[in-house]
């Protein structure tokens, strides 16, 4: 899926789930305070897992019929990286 887009929808893409990853991450940072990694931080880490998800899910065989598809794995996988990673990080503020 994203092997085929030429650079300009590439960079759309990117810059697409970039601006709607930060306004997640605005409220997600107000709901998670301390807990969280801050807005940009949790932006550069749902934009990164949503582009991830996708790209090792085609390097697994698994293609996306439509972009509604792509785009809902996609937004699974970014949030349950964001999930893992909010979890090891409450756990390493409680353990020391």
């Amino acid at each position: 899926m994203l092997m085929k887009l030429d650079t300009s929808w590439l960079i759309f893409a990117l810059v697409a789930v970039t601006m709607i990853a930060y306004i997640l991450s605005l409220g997600l940072d107000a709901a998670m305070k301390d807990d969280g990694f801050g807005a940009m931080g949790n932006a550069m880490i749902i934009t990164a897992a949503f582009f991830g998800t996708i790209y090792l899910a085609n390097q697994r065989g698994v293609r996306f019929s439509s972009l509604t598809e792509g785009g809902t794995a996609g937004l699974g996988g970014a949030f349950a990286a964001l999930l893992v990673l909010v979890i090891a990080k409450a756990v390493l503020r409680r353990l020391s």
